[in-house]
């Protein structure tokens, strides 16, 4: 079978290797890591790519020498000319389709406009505005004068629309209706012999960039190559080099991505241990020293509320509860109904821990790492009653867990529990976490654990 490696610098073990080797001894050990060894090995294949890349522009370059002058600074100078003109046509299509838009959106029941092509082009009246939608646009519902009721769209305005006039709409009018729409149309005839010609409403001129373009083609005519009569010939082989040029540039950058992406990832998180103050450049702080014994998944939130003293002042019970959502993780989020937690200062501390992650989350986004996942309370209201001296029938009566399930999520709860007490230190809440976890430690889960052992 073959190995994958999934070992990533956590914060736990930045402040462990900080401590005993120092951060640039500790950065030459992760260089040599299997971890870097596979990345490294992925990038033997691009870096081979890469070779044949630049082999192939070395001869296309060759290809595309002109006797007048740089042919590939030409080629250049045609690809942005090309790009510039493509962006002001995209531009101006989006310019006149908001106008388009906008004046939809301006249109009224009674209004008589003219639809300028497609299937119902001609005279219609607007019985609904129609509704705004994000992706669309407006779509009106017109009665024609062909007696045709149709819901139109953007597509069947090339230009802006404009009313030419207003006309009463029956009070009981059904589009639907084959006698309601001819009683329409033929009022709208009768209508229509009173309004003024359709006019065509003032369109803003769309942002230009012509001076841009102009420059860029008195660029192209000046330039020596210009004049070259195999100018196109020469150019098919810039295309290529320049295609190929991108190419070989992508591969680069992929290379330098998996090269020492471990100790660079190492790098970034001893940013955010500095910016928290757990690491002093070379020193690890007091903080720093309590997080090295915390070996937990949500290691850093834990030593955030260790230091914050969020959980001072709970008694083991309800501990227990709160510190179940530094282990637990529902096995399908999406469909798990919200956790069930006590009101008071479960629930409370809950809210404080969740809101210390998504802290801890910006700071991370901030440096370009993902550790942490939010704390989990899914298993808080099981872990409350065990903790509390309710049957296991009873806790699993009422949290729908499996026998086998219940019992592990508490041994993983027992080990961040034990964990919690020796980083805390002499105190209240070393002694809430003992008596926590002799609490936790009993019926089944206590026979388990000795079978285990």
């Amino acid at each position: 079978y073959r190995l994958r490696s999934s070992f990533r610098p956590s914060y736990n073990m930045a402040v462990n290797l900080v401590r005993t080797d120092g951060r640039e001894r500790s950065r030459r050990l992760l260089e040599s890591s299997f971890a870097q060894f596979q990345a490294d090995r992925a990038v033997v294949g691009l870096a081979s790519e890469l070779r044949r890349a630049e082999e192939g522009l070395e001869g296309y370059s060759e290809s595309a020498q002109c006797d007048r002058g740089d042919f590939l600074e030409y080629s250049r100078l045609r690809q942005r000319l090309s790009a510039a003109e493509k962006n002001r046509s995209r531009r101006r299509r989006s310019d006149e389709r908001q106008q388009v838009i906008a004046s939809l959106e301006a249109l009224r029941p009674g209004d008589v406009i003219e639809v300028p092509a497609g299937r119902y082009a001609g005279t219609a009246v607007v019985v609904d505005p129609g509704m705004r939608s994000n992706r669309d646009g407006p779509r009106p519902l017109v009665v024609t004068a062909e007696r045709q009721a149709r819901r139109l769209s953007v597509v069947d305005f090339p230009t802006p629309v404009a009313a030419r006039g207003q006309m009463r709409l029956p009070r009981k009018l059904n589009p639907r209706n084959p006698q309601s729409r001819r009683d329409l149309a033929s009022a709208l005839r009768q209508e229509v012999r009173s309004l003024p010609p359709a006019r065509r409403p003032a369109v803003a001129p769309p942002a230009d960039d012509g001076d841009d373009i102009e420059r860029l083609r008195r660029q192209l005519r000046t330039h020596p190559c210009h004049s070259c009569p195999d100018r196109e010939d020469h150019a098919r082989w810039a295309e290529r080099y320049l295609k190929l040029d991108r190419d070989a540039s992508d591969l680069r950058r992929r290379i330098e991505q998996r090269t020492g992406s471990i100790a660079r990832q190492f790098d970034r998180v001893c940013e955010v241990l500095d910016e928290l103050t757990y690491l002093d450049g070379e020193t690890v702080t007091a903080d720093g020293q309590r997080l090295a014994r915390l070996y937990n998944e949500l290691d850093l939130v834990a030593a955030e509320c260790l230091r914050r003293d969020v959980w001072i002042g709970l008694s083991p019970p309800e501990l227990a509860a709160c510190l179940s959502g530094l282990v637990y993780e529902t096995r399908n989020p999406d469909d798990a109904p919200p956790p069930r937690l006590p009101r008071g200062p479960i629930r409370d501390t809950a809210e404080i821990m969740t809101g210390i992650w998504s802290e801890l989350e910006r700071l991370e986004r901030a440096h370009r790492v993902r550790f942490l996942r939010e704390p989990d309370f899914g298993f808080a209201w099981a872990a409350y009653r065990w903790a509390r001296g309710a049957s296991l029938d009873h806790v699993l009566a009422e949290s729908d867990f499996a026998a086998g399930d219940f019992v592990r999520a508490v041994k993983q709860l027992l080990d961040v529990i034990d964990q919690v007490a020796d980083a805390a230190g002499p105190g209240d809440l070393r002694t809430a976490a003992r008596e926590a976890s002799d609490s936790l430690r009993r019926g089944v889960v206590a026979y388990s654990s000795v079978a285990t052992d």
